[in-house]
């Protein structure tokens, strides 16, 4: 007889421990989180992000400029401005009646001449917005310099758009360069809206005159081409601008103006243009306001404006812009170097003219007498020198130069040759 052994237990304890053991290694709550994983951009995708460029709104006014000529400068270098950027008061900004703002302007010096001391930018046209009639560039600006330039203003009290223009000129006068300017709107009093019971007529531009600030124009001569806008429509005419050419035959392009301008319904404004004449003729130009056909009109047909523009042969225009002396101030009964400076600042050449200067605006003769031969081109500068001694000392003497002394050159403007110079004389 033989005993058999029960094996179950051991194999009952053997199928535990392998549950058990699949227990363990089943999905489940972890103790933490696995690790993050970071991922890093290739250096390209960087470098394109640093190198995105900001792009205007559909329809955003971009500020242009528009080229200008050169005005001739001192020593045969050019004066000129161009405009860079509003820095303050975008265009139409809105100002409650009485508010003062400070509209700030950078500008260029897109010509060869240094801005020197005593250039100034000022009022030229519009609304002068109860501002200054000129303000001082600080310091000298050399070319491709650029400058801000400020200026204090005032809105109106009576609601409209109102725009001021402004220009650079040199110390003797001269304007050259871009013009500049400033447009705010000072709103209606808010007021409650009526149930609109019939929509208004659309807008309706025209050019109701055409004309030039000057009744000589001269070839070479800048002048400016000024277009009176109105809107005889019953809505307001937003953002459009206006063009100009100087003929009318077929190739004959327009100049586009650089700023956009708004008029309300039944509003008036006046813009400039400035445009130089190459050649002289009677020549028939032509304006066009809303030139990119912006604005949905009631009538489309009449947006056009012409003008005769009876161009003469240019001229010379000899000025003495300096005289200097040698020792300065001169000493009584001792030699003085006195050297009178002359240039023209017109658009044609002049062949020979007589110079003089006096030392005193009393004396009986002139002190010193040149005749100059030859051809002064426009633009050109010359230098007259001599030898006096005054007998007297004075406390100040007033001086005097005379440039084409008889008159003999037929000349763009007649009002400018002398200059005088008031200088004390010591006493030995």
């Amino acid at each position: 007889m033989y005993t058999r052994k029960n094996y179950r237990p051991l194999i009952f304890a053997i199928v535990l421990m392998i549950l058990a053991a699949l227990a363990c290694n089943a999905p489940g709550e972890q103790d933490s989180p696995p690790p993050a994983i970071t991922i890093s951009l290739p250096t390209s995708t960087a470098q394109q992000a640093q190198e995105a460029t900001f792009t205007p709104a559909p329809g955003e006014p971009v500020p242009t400029s528009t080229s200008v000529p050169d005005i001739s400068g001192p020593g045969g270098c050019t004066l000129n401005a161009a405009y860079v950027a509003d820095v303050t008061v975008p265009d139409d900004t809105q100002y409650e009646p009485g508010a003062t703002f400070t509209k700030v302007w950078r500008v260029r010096n897109s010509g060869t001449c240094a801005w020197e001391q005593g250039t100034r930018l000022t009022f030229l046209a519009g609304d002068p917005l109860g501002g200054p009639t000129g303000v001082d560039i600080p310091q000298e600006i050399d070319p491709e310099a650029n400058v801000d330039v400020s200026v204090d203003f005032v809105a109106p009290s009576t609601p409209g758009t109102y725009r001021s223009t402004w220009q650079l000129q040199d110390s003797d006068g001269t304007r050259f360069g871009s013009q500049v300017y400033v447009q705010i709107i000072v709103p209606d009093p808010a007021t409650e809206t009526p149930t609109p019971t019939e929509e208004a007529d659309p807008p309706d531009l025209i050019i109701s005159e055409l004309k030039i600030d000057t009744d000589d124009p001269r070839q070479g001569d800048p002048i400016n081409i000024i277009a009176t806008f109105q809107n005889l429509g019953g809505q307001v005419a937003e953002n459009f601008h206006w063009s100009w050419r100087v003929c009318i035959t077929d190739g004959c392009e327009y100049i586009t103006s650089s700023g956009y301008y708004t008029l309300q319904a039944g509003e008036e404004i006046d813009a400039l243009m400035e445009y130089t004449f190459e050649g002289w003729a009677n020549y028939t130009t032509e304006a066009v306001v809303d030139a990119d056909h912006e604005v949905d009109e009631s009538d489309e047909t009449n947006n056009t404006r012409q003008l005769i523009i009876p161009v003469q042969a240019g001229l010379p225009d000899l000025v003495i812009y300096d005289i200097t002396f040698d020792p300065d101030p001169p000493v009584q009964g001792e030699n003085t170097e006195v050297r009178v400076s002359i240039r023209n600042q017109g658009s044609k050449p002049v062949d020979g003219f007589d110079v003089e200067w006096w030392g005193g605006v009393n004396f009986d003769e002139p002190s010193c007498e040149w005749s100059v031969t030859g051809t002064m081109e426009q633009g050109d500068t010359t230098h007259m020198a001599c030898t006096f001694a005054y007998t007297s000392w004075y406390g100040t003497i007033t001086s005097q130069a005379i440039v084409d002394v008889a008159d003999e050159v037929d000349e763009s403007d007649e009002t400018n040759n002398t200059l005088d110079k008031e200088t004390p004389v010591n006493q030995q």
